[in-house]
């Protein structure tokens, strides 16, 4: 039963991970996962049976996610940019109190909303230096390319794990959205491949560092934490491409509907920790 629901699980990280703007571990904080991934992931090599068999469903229902659903996802986004978007903007609105909560249990200090104001103006800042118009078309097989994917992996990776941070919308800052979505539904194995040893580098990379800080610092990265999710509400909201597909009366109250809709779903999910 646990290998089924944390499957489930994965696909909802890996979903959110194709989304610019949309975090994949402020899901994994929202279902309740995050610091068990975290913690197993750095004892991947020093416990491995049981690490192994918590992140295994993970990992497959993220690999299902991305490569069975980018093309639908891809078709809401190109066709209904406005409530899709704005669902992920309530889940992820919907999860504050729940980080906010996490991040409070032993008390709040100065320095904690410090940490929270840093944070959040380091997403609006990326946020911000976006180039909707640059992009590197990237189709073909070569030593260069693979390089370049398996870089690409490997920061995209690290923003990945880190929540309120898109590791999506890294690679749209790096210009490589286009070519990762077309290599994604054209299962080109070997760009996917260097892709693939990107992600894995950078996510063991990134989540000792987060280990480290959770255990000397747990109040204050999970106050930095709350900042990086509040701040990725602001660069969804913001961006011209949430709404792309215009507004009408009928797609403000389908994106109000989407947005409540997400929110509670996130109340509901983020209530179920022990599952973590």
């Amino acid at each position: 039963m646990n290998f089924l629901l944390n499957f489930v699980k994965g696909i909802f990280v890996g979903v959110a991970n194709i989304i610019p703007g949309v975090s994949g571990g402020t899901i994994a904080v929202i279902l309740g996962i995050f610091d068990r991934l975290i913690t197993s992931i750095n004892s991947l090599f020093t416990n491995f049976k049981k690490s192994f068999l918590y992140l295994l469903p993970i990992g497959l229902g993220a690999v299902v996610g991305i490569l069975a659903l980018s093309r639908l996802l891809g078709f809401c986004l190109e066709n209904y940019s406005f409530p899709t978007n704005y669902f992920f903007v309530g889940l992820v609105a919907g999860s504050i109190p729940l980080i906010y909560g996490k991040a409070s249990c032993k008390g709040v200090k100065p320095g904690h909303i410090v940490s929270t104001v840093i944070a959040f103006a380091v997403v609006v800042l990326i946020s911000l230096l976006k180039d909707p118009g640059s992009s590197v078309n990237i189709a073909e097989m070569s030593v260069t390319n693979a390089a370049i994917f398996l870089g690409a992996g490997a920061i995209a990776a690290a923003a990945m794990v880190i929540p309120g941070i898109s590791g999506s919308f890294v690679l749209v800052l790096l210009g490589l959205y286009p070519s990762v979505l077309k290599a994604l539904n054209t299962f080109n194995i070997p760009l996917l491949l260097s892709l693939g040893i990107g992600i894995v580098l950078g996510v063991l990379l990134i989540s000792k560092l987060i280990s480290i800080l959770m255990e000397k610092a747990y109040s204050v990265t999970y106050f930095a934490i709350l900042g990086l999710i509040i701040g990725s509400l602001y660069s969804i909201a913001a961006d011209p491409a949430t709404y792309a597909s215009g507004f009408s009366v009928s797609s403000v109250i389908v994106s109000v509907i989407t947005f409540i809709a997400g929110f509670f779903l996130a109340l509901i999910l983020g209530r179920d920790k022990s599952a973590s």
